[in-house]
């Protein structure tokens, strides 16, 4: 296998480099030259356990940023819809003017020199300005669909040059089980994504919640920081979806957008202070859980905006039962708000 990978490898650099000088189309005309190469310095990964088969992406790049923020979510609830997921990675930072995701079907689709069929469900997802050279799918296959083969298709039939007066430079493909990721970006979409890369640690300021171990509280704050550290520029909205998304979260039900005002949870008290904030929770209003994420204005007073939001919440706003813990943390100038039952999510 190894052997035949290195083979695989070694053909389609010799072709990449074909397509960057005079193409000879009477030469292995069943390759396609439109196929790029993942970045110089990428690390072939075939790597095929537990679902996944990765792309090759380099670190800290907006590809692999894209790529971390799928499979993030995908591991997080396997049962995200394609167009679920597209929405969600349209809201990441590093898509410009983000136009948010859209449901394709089978057939002739941006960016392919051929119908692109096999897939039961799917979506698009990518920048408002068409002049951008970027392009995102992601395809839900049938179970037993083989996704090793849709995703040597996708590659064959892709073409960076589908948009006539500017190419991208990378095609990057990947699947978690059976649903595949699929992106087509130029490199200058690199230089804007070239700190605080995906996984990486940047300097921030961080105000830890006190928080019970293996609780709700603790496993969503986790996943807030973490998506923080990854996407430095995340909006309050696109936080709160990824959390909605999250596995522990029972009858989710997405996250939606907040004004200053009255706002659930907080009885009578108007929270404002903040310049945008989203809301979050289960789809069940049986559920004492409501969440929150705030954006405060660069330089605002975090800490005061967290304990005014501490003195004013009510655990008990749902009437028939009441929250057990009120969890409340700050990343940068991103606030975490969670007033939710102590559950053990482990049980």
């Amino acid at each position: 296998m190894r052997k035949f990978l290195a083979v695989a490898l070694s053909v389609a650099m010799v072709f990449s480099m074909v397509a960057c000088g005079k193409k000879d189309d009477t030469k292995n005309p069943d390759k396609n030259p439109n196929v790029t190469e993942a970045p110089a310095g990428d690390e072939k990964n075939d790597n095929t356990e537990d679902g996944v088969i990765a792309p090759d992406v380099k670190e800290n790049t907006a590809g692999s940023k894209l790529w971390n923020a799928f499979l993030e979510t995908m591991k997080a609830n396997p049962e995200t819809t394609p167009v679920d997921m597209a929405n969600a990675l349209a809201t990441n930072p590093v898509i410009q003017f983000a136009a948010g995701g859209n449901e394709v079907t089978p057939g002739y689709l941006a960016g392919f020199s051929e119908e692109i069929s096999g897939f039961e469900k799917g979506a698009m997802f990518g920048p408002m300005m068409g002049s951008i050279a970027f392009a995102g799918y992601i395809f839900e296959l049938a179970d037993d669909a083989d996704v090793k083969a849709f995703i040597e298709n996708l590659k064959n039939v892709a073409d960076p040059r589908w948009n006539i007066c500017v190419a991208a430079d990378y095609t990057q493909v990947g699947a978690y089980e059976n649903t595949v990721y699929f992106l087509m970006y130029p490199a200058e979409m690199d230089n804007a994504s070239a700190e605080g890369g995906a996984g990486e640690a940047v300097d921030a300021t961080v105000i830890y919640p006190d928080v019970a171990e293996n609780t709700w509280g603790e496993t969503l704050w986790e996943a807030f920081e973490t998506h923080m550290i990854d996407n430095p520029s995340a909006t309050a909205l696109d936080a709160a979806f990824i959390l909605s998304m999250h596995e522990s979260i029972p009858f989710m039900a997405g996250s939606s957008e907040v004004m200053p005002g009255l706002l659930t949870g907080f009885e009578n008290n108007e929270i404002t202070g903040f310049k945008s904030g989203a809301m979050f929770g289960p789809m069940m209003g049986s559920i004492a859980f409501t969440g929150y994420v705030f954006e405060l204005e660069e330089g605002a007073d975090v800490e005061s905006f967290m304990a005014n939001l501490t003195d004013k919440c009510n655990p008990a706003w749902n009437v028939c039962v009441e929250a057990d813990q009120t969890v409340v943390g700050a990343y940068n100038n991103m606030v975490f708000f969670l007033m939710c039952p102590n559950s053990n999510q482990s049980e």
